[in-house]
C-alpha cells in the first residue's frame, strides 16, 4: 500500500557513543574489509534469477538502514533467499556488512520471492563501523522453492498514519491482517518512505505471533524524515503452508 502523510514533525531520538566504539572505529578503518571477515554468513554462488533492481543508504542521529528492491526473474516462488550486504563509505571501503553472528534471521534472508515481483527489503539495524555509509553491495543466494500454495497466504497493512512530534520522534502506527490459515511467526513489515521518488526513510516493524486470521497494530521507526513522503509497506509471509 502507499500513503501520502504530510507533517512538520521530525525524527528525534537521542543517540549515544564511547570511546570504545570510536576505538573499533579506528581499528575498521585500518583494516578494511578483512575486519569483517570473522563469521558466518556465506551465500554461496550468487542467485541469478535474483536481480537488485534499487539499493538505498539512508543515515541520520539514530543509525543507518539499507533498502533493497529485488526482482525474481526465475519461474518458481523463491523461500527464505539469503541475501548477503556490504555496506561501503564513499572510498569503498567496507564500514558494515550482515554476516555477524547471531543477528536475527530476516537481517539476513528474505522469506518470500514471487516470481516476476518485486519484493523490498529493509535492514535498519546496521553497526556501522569506520565511514559513513554511502553505498550497499548485495548478493542474493540460492534459497529454496516455495511451495506451490505459497501465495494463498496473504498478509495486508491497513489504516496506516504518522504519530509524534518533535518531542517524541515520528512513527508510523498501522494495521496488520493475516487473511490466511496460516499463523504467522516473527512476521517482518518493511516500510519505506519516498520523497519525489527518492528513497527518504525506512524502517521495520516485527509481529512475534499474527494468529491464523488475525490482525495486530505496529509501530513502525524510521531512521530518516518521512515527513510530507509517500510511504509504503511490504510484509512477505515468514511462515509459509
Amino acid at each position: 500500500m502507499a500513503l501520502v502523510l504530510a507533517s512538520a514533525a521530525a525524527l528525534a531520538l537521542g543517540s549515544g557513543g564511547c570511546e570504545t566504539t570510536r576505538e573499533q572505529a579506528a581499528k575498521v578503518s585500518k583494516q578494511g574489509d578483512n575486519a569483517f571477515r570473522q563469521t558466518g554468513l556465506d551465500v554461496g554462488a550468487a542467485n541469478r534469477a535474483v536481480s537488485v533492481v534499487e539499493t538505498a543508504v539512508i543515515s541520520d542521529v539514530n543509525g543507518s538502514a539499507v533498502v533493497a528492491v529485488l526482482r525474481n526473474t526465475g519461474p518458481r516462488a523463491l523461500s527464505d533467499v539469503p541475501l548477503q550486504l556490504v555496506v561501503r563509505d564513499g572510498r569503498g571501503r567496507a564500514t558494515a556488512r550482515n554476516d555477524e553472528a547471531g543477528l536475527e534471521h530476516w537481517l539476513t534472508h528474505v522469506a518470500l520471492l514471487p516470481p516476476g515481483r518485486e519484493v523490498v527489503w529493509v535492514n535498519d539495524q546496521l553497526t556501522v563501523l569506520g565511514g559513513r555509509p554511502a553505498r550497499a553491495d548485495l548478493t542474493a543466494g540460492r534459497g529454496r522453492d516455495a511451495p506451490a500454495n505459497a501465495s494463498d497466504v496473504k498478509i495486508t497493512v491497513a489504516d496506516a498514519r504518522l504519530e509524534g512530534d518533535v518531542a517524541s520522534g515520528l512513527t508510523a502506527v498501522a494495521k496488520v491482517v493475516n487473511g490466511s490459515a496460516v499463523p504467522q511467526r516473527e512476521l517482518v513489515i518493511a516500510s519505506v518512505a519516498r520523497r519525489g521518488g527518492r528513497v527518504v526513510a525506512a524502517g521495520r516493524a516485527i509481529v512475534p505471533l499474527l494468529r491464523a486470521r488475525g490482525r495486530a497494530t505496529i509501530h513502525v521507526y524510521y531512521i530518516g524524515d518521512p515527513t510530507g513522503a509517500e510511504l509504503t509497506f511490504e510484509s512477505q509471509p515468514s511462515t509459509l503452508p
